[in-house]
């Protein structure tokens, strides 16, 4: 099957899956969404040197761990038991055993316009089983919103920001400090100071 076909197919999550990213063409990173393969052009250099001030710090966090969970670059995560024809590959994850636990997306300009399409893939990773908590890391600014799945099932939310500002991972009990995930792309703070 040429690389035509494969985009103009409709595709299961498991064939998705199972699939060599190479086989869809030469962008960056592929995800299935609504039976749909959507390619995805490189990530800005602040979005991969922030990527890569996240991994150290899970690295670092995570050798050694008792409860089996490492970090992971890439990986897919499909949900379990809705939208079985969607796999969203997240630019990083915690998984503890089998399952992934966290999920990480750095959300660039471009994305925060695309309301709608951020808020959608937000909800395919909040059907994907074992997920507790989504982290979107802002490229441009100083700020992380966590997402967090209750014990009841609700989904809590919570905003932080500032170069003194920890994510507070607490399903895995990590504590990351802002500062170390964007210490090779730091953006600059507002200057409250400043007249508006």
């Amino acid at each position: 099957m040429d690389t035509a076909e494969r985009l103009g197919k409709l595709w299961t999550a498991e064939e998705f899956l199972a699939t060599d990213q190479h086989d869809f063409g030469d962008a960056w990173r592929y995800e299935l969404v609504d039976g749909r393969i959507i390619a995805h052009a490189a990530p800005a250099p602040d979005h991969g040197a922030i990527l890569s001030g996240l991994a150290g710090a899970l690295v670092a966090r995570l050798r050694g761990n008792r409860d089996g969970c490492r970090p992971e670059s890439g990986s897919g995560a499909a949900p379990r038991t809705r939208q079985r024809n969607t796999a969203r590959i997240p630019d990083a994850m915690i998984r503890c055993s089998a399952l992934p636990r966290v999920a990480f997306e750095i959300i660039s300009p471009s994305e925060l316009r695309q309301w709608r399409a951020r808020d959608r893939k937000r909800r395919d990773l909040q059907e994907v089983e074992g997920i507790r908590e989504i982290v979107e890391i802002y490229q441009d600014e100083l700020a992380v919103h966590v997402y967090r799945k209750e014990d009841t099932g609700n989904w809590s939310f919570e905003a932080i920001g500032g170069a003194a500002a920890t994510l507070r991972l607490t399903s895995v009990g990590l504590e990351i400090p802002l500062r170390e995930i964007y210490e090779f792309a730091m953006p600059g703070e507002p200057d409250e100071t400043a007249p508006h």
